[in-house]
């Protein structure tokens, strides 16, 4: 059974491609997930990313990516029809540029996809604080990841072109959080947070709360940012 980003991850493709790009760009290509899902759609597909491993292993099935990252794309202005974020947007050091370098060198939109909360929901903040507690651990390891943002954080970085033509969808599937995806990334983690008392207190209390309110599973958001052209 598809788990709950996996169909996102199909809903999303499904968007991106309704506009039938003949071009696409993905920032954050990472080992190629959306790259794949697309190869047979659309003429033209590039990506770049910071891994260069990964990177390393996409141009030896053949894709046209490059080493980077998303804050300074190598690319001319509207050179693709569309570029993507694919659960990318929490991972970049500098959003408000690298969504503005997206629009510099998109035709027609730039599509994004990224996770979302519904904090209205108590299973759902616990599953925020989870969330937050990982990328809090991440964080001490060097990673890059950011809270997630809302529909109008997302959006913040294009205030001044005026309003721009735009569409989302905040969507959640209520499901619990996969057990065994929870111990997983709690050992990933464990050697990391035992260095820190805070974080063993932490995550004692989340896991308190999971078990009195839930932890369901995440949600996401789905936008398309119109360009024109």
């Amino acid at each position: 059974m598809a788990g709950v980003e996996d169909i996102y991850r199909s809903e999303f493709r499904e968007r991106v491609l309704a506009g039938r790009p003949r071009s696409l760009l993905e920032v954050g290509c990472g080992s190629g997930l959306f790259l794949r899902s697309v190869r047979d759609d659309v003429i033209r597909l590039a990506g770049i990313d910071p891994d260069s491993e990964a990177v390393d292993a996409l141009h030896a099935e053949g894709f046209e990516v490059s080493v980077g990252h998303g804050e300074a794309l190598p690319f001319r202005d509207g050179e693709f029809d569309v570029v993507v974020f694919s659960f990318v947007p929490h991972h970049c050091s500098a959003w408000a540029v690298a969504l503005r370098e997206a629009v510099r060198v998109a035709r027609h939109s730039v599509e994004i996809l990224d996770i979302w909360f519904d904090e209205s929901v108590p299973d759902q903040r616990v599953a925020r604080d989870f969330d937050g507690w990982c990328r809090q651990v991440d964080r001490l390891g060097g990673m890059v990841h950011n809270a997630p943002m809302s529909p109008g954080e997302l959006l913040a970085p294009l205030a001044e072109k005026g309003l721009l033509a735009h569409d989302y969808a905040c969507r959640r599937m209520s499901a619990p959080w996969p057990q065994d995806d929870r111990d997983a990334r709690i050992a990933e983690r464990r050697a990391l947070a035992a260095q820190h008392a805070g974080l063993r207190e932490d995550l004692e209390r989340i896991l308190a709360d999971a078990r009195r309110l839930g932890m369901s599973d995440i949600g996401c958001v789905q936008m398309t940012v119109e360009l024109g052209g």
